[in-house]
């Protein structure tokens, strides 16, 4: 067995779902991957996430069960790991966790990652347990979707990583509604300039973001009915 810890810088939101954070240690206190190699675990102290502070580290320990992973692709792992917990945490509670993480571990480089949760808590106000999420997205190593479920939930995390524009942001949300077999009403949705500036057409004001609004939030309701069974 091999084990290589690691140190999260993570600049984010403080101060919002205190509960969740407090949670995640005991819900979400590791993932387990499956390779061909093995079992490769990776644990997370998310303590500090129940602080006030704006920026903190989080120590990460990932386990090579069987000895066999190659070194070079141990960061993949931790990258991996918290986009499974970006995805769980705006699940229970959409629109949580909104991060900049720069990961720190020896001679190791991790990519750094960020996520915007802004666009999930859109309409959006149920909240399911942290617990019952972690225990229905098992995840794992795969980076083609095969499922309806998996390809809404890869959907999901492009829009939390990719900053797109709401063209491409309606784009994502249909194809998810598509999947789960949701029907949408039939709209027109306009197309807005890139400056989105309101002093200059006073026709332009949250009414456009409505639709995609709506959309997310049938997704993520969608999303939660499944983790309930």
């Amino acid at each position: 067995m091999n084990e290589h810890r690691f140190t999260a810088e993570v600049a984010r939101h403080a101060g919002a779902a205190k509960e969740l954070w407090s949670s995640a240690t005991t819900s979400l206190p590791e993932r387990a991957y499956t390779t061909p190699k093995g079992i490769v675990r990776v644990k997370a102290g998310w303590g500090p996430l129940a602080s006030e502070e704006d920026v903190v580290r989080i120590d990460l320990t990932v386990i090579d069960e069987n000895g066999h992973l190659d070194p070079r692709d141990v960061p993949s792992f931790v990258e991996l790991f918290f986009y499974d917990a970006f995805l769980l945490f705006n699940i229970a509670v959409p629109g949580s966790f909104s991060a900049a993480i720069t990961v720190s571990g020896g001679e190791f480089r991790v990519n750094e990652i960020t996520f915007d949760a802004a666009p999930f808590a859109a309409g959006v106000s149920t909240i399911v347990p942290l617990a019952g999420v972690a225990a229905w997205y098992r995840g794992g190593t795969e980076q083609v979707a095969s499922t309806p479920m998996q390809k809404v939930l890869f959907h999901l995390l492009h829009i939390g990583c990719s900053g797109a524009d709401e063209w491409t942001l309606r784009a994502r949300l249909d194809a998810c509604l598509k999947e789960l077999g949701i029907s949408e009403p039939s709209r027109e949705t306009s197309i807005i300039h890139p400056m989105h500036d309101e002093a200059l057409d006073d026709r332009l004001d949250d009414s456009a973001m409505e639709p995609i609004d709506r959309a997310m939030s049938r997704v993520l309701t969608a999303v939660q009915q499944a983790v309930g069974g």
